[in-house]
């Protein structure tokens, strides 16, 4: 009969306490490992020296995710082709938009920036993409177009494909199985329900959902000249952010630089959007999507370089005979920024987000300007 050296069941022992703690943290969350441990049945001891292990030499990442929906704001995805004596310098000018979550260059195609928005929902969000028309009128771009999606699911990494000696992706395209499925946020809200402080807040837990209240307390002050107590932090947290679901979920991930960004926009053939989301919801790459009920369905992807030839494989057998139209988006690892939520906007005396288009597209010029006069 076969049997294993104690040193060997000990390692296999480790990798799967390793999943397990992934697993509860994508519930619970990084702030209570004691309940955690009795969670998974695994003594604390153990649970807390996987978790260190899988933070400092693996790099897990945990983010809060924002209940945007809840929040008052809906994403807009944006592709915008800069005029030609802007290209240099297109990308860095725009940055200078106020409402930015994503923004990058797509690799497949110089010159075209694309990325999401956090727009007000409703019709003030329309009269927000006035931004573009202005600077097509001012000729920083030469066209564009925005699709609003109304629906967004973000996911976190699948442990079962990981390899928890190297933090990287084991899998064969061809046997991907289906992905648990996410919990979904709460129904939109018409008002936000939420002060500046909850925003500040939820801005630093939205990629670092592992910081202490006196971290965020120095961090406030730091960049923002905020000065709150950690208990009141604390009481915004429990009593604000928690109770009211402002985060509707933790996703704990591996760090996505190196990695080549792999963007999927899709017009799904009708009757066909259920499957063709449940093919991309396989894909371990998968970090959020974004649908809407008319078949309109965007994916993005952390693929790394020596898996792309893989992805387009499994795009063109799996998805692309589910399609009407598709196109991916491609940016190259370090060509890319994210944003958090843009706290800055938001108006707490009427409780409303003060989207400026003229505003931002005045700064996105003026930085263009002043980065070609530079040159």
């Amino acid at each position: 009969m076969l049997s294993q050296r104690p040193e060997q069941r000990s390692e296999l022992s480790l990798h799967a306490v390793d999943s397990a703690v992934v697993r509860g943290l994508m519930v619970l969350g990084p702030r209570d490992i004691k309940s955690l441990s009795t969670r998974i049945g695994v003594p604390y001891n153990r649970v807390i020296s996987s978790y260190k292990r899988l933070r400092r030499k693996l790099g897990l990442q945990i983010w809060a995710a924002p209940n945007t929906d809840l929040l008052g704001l809906t994403h807009v995805f944006f592709q915008a082709t800069l005029s030609p004596e802007y290209r240099r310098v297109g990308l860095q000018a725009f940055k200078g938009v106020s409402s930015l979550n994503y923004l990058a260059m797509n690799a497949a195609s110089p010159g075209e920036l694309f990325g999401i928005l956090y727009a007000p929902a409703g019709a003030r969000g329309d009269e927000y993409f006035g931004l573009f028309d202005e600077l097509v009128a001012e000729g920083f771009l030469e066209c564009y177009s925005v699709r609003r999606f109304p629906e967004i699911v973000r996911h976190s990494l699948r442990p079962e494909y990981v390899d928890w000696v190297s933090g990287e992706y084991v899998f064969d395209w061809d046997s991907l199985t289906p992905r648990p499925p996410e919990r979904r946020a709460l129904d939109p809200s018409s008002r936000p329900l939420a002060d500046r402080l909850d925003l500040l807040l939820l801005k630093e837990l939205e990629f670092d959902a592992t910081k202490s209240f006196p971290e965020i307390s120095q961090q406030l002050y730091k960049k923002h000249g905020v000065k709150v107590s950690d208990r009141l932090l604390l009481y915004h947290y429990e009593n604000h952010l928690v109770s009211r679901r402002m985060f509707s979920e933790y996703r704990v991930l591996f760090s996505q630089s190196g990695k080549l960004g792999v963007y999927v926009l899709t017009q799904v053939a009708p009757g066909a959007l259920d499957e063709y989301v449940g093919w991309v919801r396989r894909i371990p790459y998968l970090g959020s999507e974004f649908l809407d009920a008319s078949g309109q369905h965007f994916s993005e992807h952390y693929v790394p370089p020596g898996d792309y030839m893989g992805f387009l494989g499994y795009l063109n057998s799996r998805l692309a005979p589910l399609a009407a139209r598709v196109k991916v988006f491609v940016s190259l690892p370090g060509s890319r920024s994210v944003f958090t939520l843009p706290f800055e906007l938001f108006d707490e005396g009427r409780g409303e987000w003060a989207h400026d288009a003229h505003a931002d597209a005045c700064r996105v010029l003026a930085r263009a300007r002043e980065l070609r006069g530079a040159a």
